[in-house]
Formats: structure tokens, sequence, C-alpha cells
């Protein structure tokens, strides 16, 4: 491998001996052509590179580049200009306003600008104004809605949610699925997005295909967002500040049953005080007893109605306070920017925070023909949360109880010396704890500190030829204590409280570290030969991962409140991880242009992965795409006042990616042993091996996509519209199959399989409303549609179970599946017995069959496919209007066509705190829909076998048994961003000496969310996991919630 990497790079250094060439330093002025008024940061680029500044306040800019360079003038909303620089010292420009896209500049591979009408495979562009127009804390939440086809999944409502990113859907079966992250040129970890300061961002560049892998590898088979930092730019230096602030309330909670109290018992409402249960009797308004009678015999006492946003109530109103400060500078050599953040978080969660501090420091020097530059990222987060399930809690407690009462659950006794009926010693329910006490005692803190770094060295050896090093750096340290308190429970609780049992303690530390170092070194060349404009990249890539963790643990604490392993009984609980894992591979990319409207894109390369066998692997994977601006190429087709630009596009590429299981995929190829069970004993240490057989001749998942495109501008730059379809062919996918237990094994690892994903995106971009007083109405309008399909799994094989999960009744009531022939991923359940046909299948949609003694639905024998739990339909709506310094904006979302299943149902079922268990009032009903079946196979329809009890025998003891019930339909529509904000006017403001730009705004996110009204659960786009197994949320997630408050910036 050290011979074909030291071959690469001689390869690439050899490709042309270095010229002489005179370097021209150009100054100028940049205005918009409608008023002539200066644009302060637009972005002036070398075409072909990465070089560049952008201009300041004022418009102006400075920058040195080589004669003869081309100079690529953006600006967002703007048509671009290229501009030959030639002997010129002064270029002054004029952008004109455009829908039109093809003229845009982005950012792609390798960090290397091009123009959008060059690229022949779909993408778009982020900038950083529409990013944080509803100041989201998280750069991946900021673009959910904003570009088509990409998929951002919240996993829970928490203080430091993790998120799915998803563009154009799933490629493989149980590999990597999310779309490859990158910040300055640097792959990162995707995790690293969400350390980032959205402020920060210049622009978001989406390569939504596998055409991104060919240069950045086989991570990004799965698409790109490459992150572009800001720089600082020539003239007088900038300061910016920024203050934040908002508040988090509850949106939504689920349907709750409002009309019967604490009870247990079956064909009768028996009041029972202790009960976790809510089967009783219906509220009536009379005062009861709460509780068991306590140790000094005391009778808590409550009024038996429902309690008006009881469980809401039981969380507070949570805040973010963000302050953001910035400065940057430059001159005609280089530039700098500097950027400090602070972040603080209180939850809706009692007790749960987050703080994320950090800053950025980037800068640029340009030394003739050599220039330097580096960036670095520095972040510390500290999280602060409980590990047990509050919002669970809160849920199964007795409509009748204000939760509120019972937060101060310390003192023993209350201050006028009664028992504190919150203690837990004292708290009514015999069976589930004090929600406020489960959250203090299980409780996670995590600090992590997160470095992201980049350094990057060029040398322009002529107009031509650039050599450029890029060494990129991300580091994650990560210290994290999980902790149970020990609780002592008093004598008398422990006789009387079901619940009250000795909480011994238990203590964890985790700590680890996670660092990636990429490299890379390349060289571009741009060449003209008559009317053919070339452009050609070869390099090379280095990649190293290294994961190591330490794992101490102790499970029985002796001092309540320290939470120290060596404050134990007994022996502590050790473990040490620690992965590697490298990466080599050479690449090259060529870029014909014949005209300014033919573009010809070819590109390749080839990995060398340590995590594979010494025969396999090296993989190569190529791509190709064209695309034809057919407007320039027939002028004639302009000729009208419909059609103003178009361009035609088409892609075809093969990527190899490696889709091993655990860190990295690293050591899955031979047999690793693992401490055994209750080892080591003494001084006897004993090993086992896993239950899966591992495969040394695992070869890499291959995935194969075409694509067709096109973009159209029409009514004189006032209607952009992008049109793409795409298929893709994943094959050799490693899967886990089961094997004969005589093999001394359960599973082995093998490539097998094929995924089928085809899709088709439209994004329309407009301005139906454009005068000449100032008023502006932008709109953007993106829809997906996606589908997944299972072609082939293995020989013998229909199915492969993603994840399971189990309900209260300990069954497993609904699981995630890939289905050969069906959409991936689907959702299988115990369901209810239907009616079959004469083959003995089930019949869609068929009537439900019934116990003819008791009415009570049948379980069907066999796991039932519902459908996918993927959203297949995607629509998002962005949109501004201006006016007068006034700007109103907003983003909408809409996703459909999925299932979503719901842990928390089932519980709810369980207790009878959910609508859902009081439909009928809980008096006996004959099942809806339903049917007996008769000894020859018939049926017969049921209209008079009432169920045997219509409260806790049919929620509790059946319904509850069948995961169908608590599966509905995932579709929503959401409000995430609104904002309306003042720009004050600079005529004002150049009375003061110092203030530049003044900008106030209110600001909300997530203000709405609509349900289909069969969801009366929760949030849809919460998830269980990051995996590929989407679909169901958990019992420990938070409630929705919706954010508003305000923001000021100001331009010094």
């Amino acid at each position: 491998m050290k011979k074909v990497l030291l071959g690469s790079w001689l390869l690439t250094l050899l490709f042309c001996l270095p010229l002489l060439a005179q370097d021209i330093t150009v100054s100028g002025l940049v205005t918009s052509a409608d008023d002539d008024s200066p644009l302060p940061g637009v972005s002036i680029v070398m075409k072909g590179t990465s070089r560049g500044t952008t201009t300041d306040a004022n418009g102006k800019y400075r920058i040195t580049v080589p004669q003869n360079a081309n100079l690529m003038f953006s600006f967002v909303g703007h048509a671009s200009q290229t501009i030959s620089v030639g002997t010129k010292t002064v270029i002054d420009v004029k952008l004109v306003q455009d829908a039109s896209t093809l003229n845009e500049v982005v950012v792609t591979a390798l960090g290397v600008v091009r123009q959008q009408k060059e690229i022949g495979s779909a993408t778009d562009i982020v900038r950083g104004d529409k990013l944080v127009q509803g100041k989201a804390v998280n750069v991946a939440q900021a673009l959910s809605g904003k570009v088509a086809g990409l998929q951002i999944n919240t996993i829970n409502n928490g203080v430091n949610p993790g998120t799915r990113i998803v563009l154009r859907g799933n490629r493989s079966l149980l590999g990597n699925n999310q779309a490859l992250v990158v910040i300055d040129g640097t792959q990162v970890p995707q995790d690293a997005i969400n350390y980032l300061n959205p402020n920060d961002i210049d622009n978001v560049s989406v390569l939504k295909g596998a055409n991104a892998a060919a240069l950045y590898g086989s991570e990004a088979s799965n698409g790109a967002l490459i992150i572009t930092t800001k720089k600082g730019s020539s003239g007088v230096p900038k300061v910016t500040f920024q203050n934040t602030s908002y508040a988090e309330s509850i949106s939504f909670m689920p349907k709750l049953n409002d009309r019967f109290g604490a009870g247990t018992e079956a064909y009768s409402r028996v009041y029972i005080p202790f009960e976790n249960q809510s089967y009783g009797p219906e509220f009536d308004g009379s005062e009861v007893v709460l509780g068991q009678t306590l140790e000094d015999g005391t009778i808590a006492k409550g009024i038996y109605s429902p309690v008006k946003n009881g469980k809401r109530n039981a969380y507070d109103v949570g805040s973010t306070i963000q302050n953001d400060l910035s400065l940057s500078s430059g001159d005609d050599r280089g530039s700098f920017f500097i950027s400090l953040q602070d972040v603080m978080t209180k939850g809706i969660l009692p007790g749960d925070s987050y703080r994320r501090t950090g800053g950025r420091f980037n800068a640029t020097r340009q030394y003739g023909k050599f220039k330097g530059g580096f960036n670095i990222d520095y972040r510390v987060g500290n999280f602060n949360g409980t590990t047990g399930g509050f919002y669970n809690n809160v849920l199964n407690q007795a409509a009748n109880i204000n939760m509120t009462d019972y937060r101060n659950w310390e003192p023993f006794r209350l201050e006028n010396g009664q028992l504190n009926p919150a203690n837990p010693n004292h708290y009514f329910n015999d069976y589930f704890q004090n929600p406020y006490f489960d959250k203090d005692i299980n409780r996670q803190n995590r600090i992590d500190r997160y470095l992201t770094g980049n350094v990057e060295l060029q040398y322009q050896a002529t107009k031509w030829l650039n050599f450029l090093y890029r060494f990129g750096i991300t580091n994650q340290a990560y210290d994290s204590k999980y902790y149970t308190s020990k609780y002592t429970f008093g004598p008398y609780a422990k006789l009387h409280v079901y619940r009250a049992k000795d909480i011994a303690g238990a203590v964890t530390d985790y700590s680890g570290n996670t660092q990636r170092i990429n490299q890379d070194f390349f060289l571009t060349a741009n060449k003209t030969f008559g009317p053919i404009k070339s452009t050609v990249i070869l390099g090379t890539n280095v990649q190293e991962r290294k994961n190591k963790s330490i794992q101490t643990s102790a499970s029985a604490l002796v001092i309540p409140g320290l939470y120290n392993v060596s404050n134990r009984v007994g022996e502590p609980g050790a473990s040490e991880s620690d992965y590697m894992a490298r990466q080599q591979s050479v690449y090259g990319d060529l870029t014909l242009g014949y005209k300014d409207y033919l573009f010809l894109h070819v590109s390749g390369r080839n990995d060398w992965s340590s995590l594979l066998a010494k025969e396999n692997r090296s993989f190569f994977y190529p791509g190709a795409d064209l695309s034809f601006v057919l407007t320039d190429a027939v002028p004639a087709l302009k000729a009208n006042n419909v059609l103003s630009a178009a361009k035609l596009r088409v892609a075809a590429t093969k990527v190899g990616q490696i889709n091993l299981p655990g860190t990295f995929g690293a050591y899955q190829l031979e047999t690793v042993f693992s401490p055994g069970s209750g080892f080591p004993y003494g001084s006897l240490a004993g090993y086992t091996l896993g239950n899966t057989a591992n495969n040394p001749n695992i070869q890499p998942e291959f995935v194969t996509s075409y694509e067709v495109g096109g973009e159209f501008t029409l009514f004189n730059d006032r209607i952009n519209v992008d049109l793409s379809y795409y298929t893709q062919k994943t094959i050799n996918q490693t899967v886990r199959i089961d094997v004969s237990p005589a093999t001394g094994f359960s599973g082995a690892v093998i490539n097998t399989g094929r995924l089928d994903n085809n899709g088709f995106e439209i994004d329309l971009k407009t301005t139906p409303l454009r005068l000449a007083n100032g008023l502006r109405w932008d709109l953007n309008v993106n829809y997906s549609r996606v589908s997944t399909k299972v072609v082939d799994i293995a020989e013998g094989l229909n199915e492969i179970n993603l994840s399971s999960y189990y309900g209260a009744v300990n069954s497993s009531l609904y699981q995630i599946f890939a289905v050969k022939g069906q959409q991936f991923p689907v959702v299988k359940v115990i369901g209810y017995e239907r009616e079959r046909d004469a083959q003995g299948n089930l019949i869609k949609d068929g009537r439900i069959v019934v116990d003819p003694a008791t009415g009570y639905p049948l379980k069907a024998p066999e796991l039932i496919s519902l459908g996918q739990t993927n959203p297949p339909d995607r629509l998002g709506i962005n949109t501004s209007v201006r006016f007068k310094g006034f700007t109103l904006a907003g983003t909408a979302e809409y996703r459909g066509g999925n299932l979503v299943a719901h842990g928390l149902a089932e519980t709810m079922w369980f207790t009878g705190s959910s609508w859902a268990t009081t439909t009928y009032g809980r008096e006996r009903f004959v099942f809806p829909n339903s049917v007996t079946k008769n000894t020859d196979g018939s049926y017969t329809p049921n209209t008079n076998i009432v169920v045997r009890d219509g409260g806790l025998g049919t929620y509790d003891s059946n319904l509850r048994n069948i995961g169908e019930n608590f599966v509905t339909s995932g579709s929503f529509w959401k409000i995430r961003e609104l904002t309306l904000g003042y720009d004050f006017p600079k005529t004002l403001l150049a009375k003061s000496r110092f203030l530049k730009e003044v900008n106030v705004a209110l600001v909300g996110r997530n203000l709405f969310m609509f349900l289909p009204k069969e969801n009366i659960y929760t949030d849809p786009e919460f998830n269980n996991t990051t995996s590929n197994a989407v679909g169901v949320n958990a019992t420990y997630i938070t409630p929705p919630t919706r954010t508003y408050g305000f923001t000021v910036r100001a331009v010094f």
C-alpha cells in the first residue's frame, strides 16, 4: 500500500513542471444593477480553485491572482459573472437580479468551485442567511424543508437531540445510509454538524447523488453536505454581535383519558387510591383518598376530578439564550475571521440543561505564488439530563393528580411537620415512582470537547496549474457519568408499598476519544484548446480513524450522593475498546467544456481499505455526467418572453461502499473474543466467542446510479424549475443470515441481496411579485418522492429483522423488517386475526374475527406487515416577503405516506391513561366490523356478541397485546420557521460613527404541527434510533415543543 501511495504522489508531482507566471492584484466595487447600491458579501473566486475573497460592507474587494485568471462573481438572487483578468488591476462589476441558477457558483468535491451550468448532476445551495433565518441552534434542523430529497429526522426533543440526515432515501439494508458531511473541504463524522455554529456558515452545497463519491470516496455514495464557513474580506474590520433569546413550551400532548380515575378491577369500576391503572369509576367531583394510610395515621385526600393540563404542567417552560460575536477583516493578501459563541439551554424537563461554548478562527495569507490558510473550530458541550422515563411516568398517572404538587420530594416532612406526600416513602402510587424522584436519581452528565480543523497550502505554479495540500482533523474527547442514586426506604413503606424496594445505586464512568485524520494532495490544471476548456484534477488521499474508550462501573454504592466507582460494595466492572481503520486512495477528475454550453465530466477513484482482506481491499469506482445548456447552444430559443434559460443533464456512477458493523467496521473479518459472563472470577480469566461467524471474504457493496434532469428559467428570470429523476441499484449487500447451531454459531455475515431506489424531485424557485416600490415576494417549493424496494436478500431468506420493540407484555409488539418484494423498511406487528381466503391467506382489510365466547378479537398467529415507515412524499415550502426594511419569512414541511409505531401507546393502554381506552365509555360493546368463524370455515357477521368487559378486560388484558393498535399514519405538516424582521435604514445608521447594520426580528420554530386524527400520541418525526430501523418512537422521548423569541443583530 505504501508503494501505491508513493507512486500516486510521484505521478501527481511529475504531471507538469512548474512555470513562472506573474501575479497581479485586482480591486474593485460590486454593485446592484438595479439601483447601483453596493453589495456586501459577494463571493469572488478564481475559477476552478477554492481561492477567493468576498466584498466588504461597502461592496469593495481586493484579490491577488495570476494574470489571465478568470474571476467568478456570485451573490444570492443575482446572476453570476465570470470575468477574465488579463492585465486589468481594477474591475468593477454590476450584478443583475436573476432567478436562474445556471450561473450560480457551487462548491463541489475537494472545495473546487464550479458554475451550476457545468454540473451534470443534481445539486442545491442553501445560503447562510436562509439557513439561519429561523435561528436554529442545530445546523441539521435548520436544513429541514429547504432541499428536495433531504430528510432530517430528530430523534427526540431533548436539550441536545441527535439527528439522522438522509438524501434520496436508503441504499443499504444494514449499512450506513446517512449523507457525508464536509466542512471546508475536510470530511468529518456526521455528528460534527450538531456542534457547528450555524452563524459561522456561508453556504451549504448539497450534492444529492453518488456522483460526489468519486473525489470524496465511498462515504459520499449517500450524497454529501458541503459546508463552507465564513471568511474575512478586505477592508475595514467588521464586528458582528447577535443575541437570540427564546422560550420553549409543549406544543402537543397525547389525547388523554379525562373521564375515569384509579382502579384495576375487571367487570366493575372500583376506586383504588394507590393504583397505577386508571380503570376505576368515572370522575364525579367528590373528595377521595390518595394513596395508603401514612405511618403517622394521616390520610391524603383530593378532589376526584381531572386536573386541567395537569400533565402538561409537569414540565417547565424551557429557554435558550444564544450570544454570538465575530470579527473579520482582510487586505489584498489575506483575511481572517474569528467568532465566539455561547448557547445556554434549559429544557422543558426540570433539571435538564445543555451549554455549548466555543469559537472558530480561520485565516489565509498569500506570499507570491504561495497561499496558506488554516481553519480551527473548538466546541465544548456540557449536557445534564435524566435517563429515567419522566414522560412515560407522567402520562401514566391518574388524571385527578396535579403533578406539580409532587416536585419537592426530598424532605421527609414539610416545614409544618406533616409528612411530605411527594417523598418516595409517602407517594400515593404503589407501583410507579414519583416521576420527579425518578428523574432526579437517574442522571447522565456528559462533557464533549470537539475539535475540527484543517491546514491548507497552495502553490500556483502557473496561471493554469495549481497544487494543493490539505490536512484535516476532527477529534472528539468525551467524559460521561451515568448514575442512579442510592436510596433506602423506611420500614413502614417497605411493609405497605409494593414499589418501596431499596435502590442500591450505581455509577458508570465512560471516557473516550474519537479521531479522524484526512489528508489530500492534488493538482488542478486548467487549459483552453480553442473552443474547449479543460480542468484536470489528479490527487491522492489518506484517511485514518481511531476510537478508544474506557468504562468503569459499580453496581452497589455505599455512601449516598457520592458517585465514584471506589464508593462501592463488590467488584467493579471495567472494559476497554480500541479501534483503528485506514484508507488510502488515488483519484482523477476531468471536466471538458465546449463553447461554454456543453460540459463533460468524468472521474474515477481507487481505494485501498484496511477493513477488508488483502485480496479484496482494492476497489475502483467511476462516474460521468454531461451538462448541456440548450439556450446557449441555440440562442434563438430565448427570443421570446417565456424561456430565459434551459439546461439538460445526465449522470451515471458506480460506487463501492464498505458496510461492516461495529466501530468503523474495524476487526469484523476474523473472530474476536470477549470476556465471558462472570469472568474474571478471582484470578481466573475466561473469554467467549461471539455468536456470529465472521467472513474474511467480505467485499464492498456497490451502488450503480443513473440520473437525468433539467433546469429551466422562465418569464424573464421570474421562475426557475429544476427537475430530476434518478434510479439506484445496490448489490452485494452485507447482511447477517441465520445458520445451523451445529456450526457453533447462530449467524454469519455474507455478501448478498439487492436494494433498488428510485425517485423524482421538483424544485421551483420564483418571484411572483416584484414592484418598483421595493415590495418583493420570493417563493421556493420543493417536492420529492422516493421508492426503495427490497428486490432480493438471499437464497431461502425473504426477510431480515432490523429491530424489535417489546411492550410491557414482554412480546414483540412491533418489529422493523426488510422484506423481499416490499418497500424498505416496513413495520410488522402482532395483528388482528381477520377473514382469510380459501388458501388461508389474510384478506386485506378483512373483518376482524372475535372469540364467540368473550367477544374479544383474536390475534393472528403470524406477524403482519402493515407498510413502510420511511415517508415517500416530502414537500417543503419556503417563502419571504420584503418591503421597506421589513421581511416576513417562513418554512413549512410536509411528509406523508408512511406509518409509525408508538412506544408510548402500549403503556398508556396498560394504565388506561389513553383516551382510546374510553372510546365506548368503558361499557360492554360489540367489536366493530367483526365476525365469528364457523366450523366450516365461513364467517358470520357479529351483531350481538359484546365484549366480556368494556374496561380493563378489553384494553389491558386483550387489545394491548395487539401491536396493530399502536401503529398510525406518520404523516404531518409543520410550520418549521416563521420570522418577522426589520433592518434599520442605513441613512439612519449613518448618523452613528460605528453602527453599520442593525436588525431585529421575532422568531419562531415548529410553531404549529398538524397530524391525522388517528395519531393521538406524539410527533411522528421522533424515532427510537438513528439507524435504518426508522418508524418507532420510544417511551423515553420528550413531548413536541414550539420555540418563540426575538433576536438582535448589530454590525459595527
